[in-house]
């Protein structure tokens, strides 16, 4: 029992490093000018979730 909820504070503890990187990348972004017009970026995400769709085929 102790391991599993060792194993679930690891688990939980890197994904909030993960999402932490992301917003960081996020925020590197936006300071360089790295950004898509609303429209362009919901383009790209329909894109890339579809490519993420096909490739789990």
């Amino acid at each position: 029992m102790a391991y599993a909820l060792q194993d679930e504070k690891v688990n939980e503890t890197i994904n909030y490093e993960k999402m932490l990187k992301m917003l960081d990348r996020g925020i590197d972004d936006v300071e360089a000018g790295r950004e898509l017009p609303l429209t362009e970026a919901f383009v790209k995400i329909t894109e890339l979730r579809n490519r993420r769709r096909n490739a789990e085929v």
